[in-house]
């Protein structure tokens, strides 16, 4: 059987899709930036959604966040008031785009929770004393080192390259 390249290009796009929902991200994000990464010119979003046979609410949302997340740029046509989309190639920038601006935030969001129930808990546990405190105590210890590990890792990564 021949490979065309629309096979070609339809395999690609749900490989994305399985590896983005691995990833902790929606299957649509993974197909949008394959589509896009695969495309010579840049796409408008109903294309997007034409294509992938997604809604254009649907579309506009994901493609939002990819925006932000510095996966995809929005490009505009001169005498053409729709938006098009191409992908960011350089993919190193865009996994680093991805950690600062949504991971990063997560991890922090963690380690100040963490932070806070363990200053509180140093009160309970001068009060209690009770082997579960002490438990409750060592684990969120051993979280929040974990927690300061990955910013570390994250922090270094981001500034590769």
């Amino acid at each position: 059987m021949a490979y065309d390249m629309e096979q070609v290009k339809e395999d690609f796009i749900q490989g994305l899709a399985r590896f983005s929902a691995f990833a902790g991200f929606n299957r649509i994000i993974g197909q949008i930036y394959g589509l896009l990464y695969l495309s010579r010119e840049p796409v408008s979003l109903g294309q997007i959604a034409e294509q992938l046979q997604i809604s254009k609410g649907n579309t506009s949302l994901n493609v939002r966040s990819m925006e932000q997340w510095g996966m995809i740029r929005r490009i505009s046509k001169r005498g053409d008031r729709r938006d098009y989309y191409e992908a960011e190639t350089d993919l190193w920038k865009v996994v680093r785009g991805i950690l600062s601006a949504r991971d990063e935030k997560e991890i922090d969001l963690m380690l100040r929770v963490i932070g806070n129930i363990l200053a509180a808990s140093s009160d309970l546990d001068a009060a209690l004393k009770s082997e579960e405190t002490a438990f409750y105590k060592k684990r969120l210890e051993q979280m929040q080192r974990f927690g300061n590990t990955l910013t570390g890792i994250a922090k270094s990564f981001l500034a590769l390259r």
